[in-house]
């Protein structure tokens, strides 16, 4: 039970801050946010991926689970900054004046440089926690061997 309590809070933490740097990156954008969507999604986060270890059957199963879950969310890293890019170049071309053209690009060359640099590190986060996560918490392989008699 321990094992699993464990895995739960420093399993759920890592998706917490994936997730929770998904959704602000996305989010980043909208001037009216106040930031406060951030930190509900770092906890609402934290609490699924507690329940995920709990239920699982044993500790491992919970880190694998958890693993797997954490590779998915770092391999979302790039579309969520896509979109902080996409509303950027939006903003800054309804903004409008004798500039609005000149912004408009400079963002769309500021959110290609973000976007790729999180896909270069969602794509290795992303397959370092699926490598860990799928080699931990396998069931052990059973080999039954049948004895065979001759008798003549």
């Amino acid at each position: 039970m321990f094992g699993k309590i464990f895995s739960g809070i420093f399993g759920g933490l890592i998706i917490a801050i994936i997730g929770s740097l998904l959704v602000v990156l996305a989010t980043a954008s909208n001037r009216e946010n106040d930031g406060s969507t951030g930190t509900i999604v770092f906890f609402v986060m934290w609490a699924i991926g507690l329940t995920i270890a709990l239920t699982a059957s044993r500790a491992g199963k919970g880190w694998r689970r958890l693993l797997i879950i954490a590779g998915l969310l770092a391999f979302a890293m790039p579309l969520s900054s896509l979109i902080f890019a996409s509303n950027e170049v939006i903003n800054a071309a309804n903004e409008g004046g004798d500039y609005a053209g000149a912004a408009a690009t400079g963002a769309a060359i500021g959110g290609g440089l973000v976007t790729a640099i999180s896909g270069f590190l969602g794509f290795f986060l992303g397959v370092i926690f699926l490598v860990i996560g799928l080699l931990v918490g396998r069931d052990q392989k059973v080999i039954i061997v049948k004895e065979t008699s001759n008798e003549n």
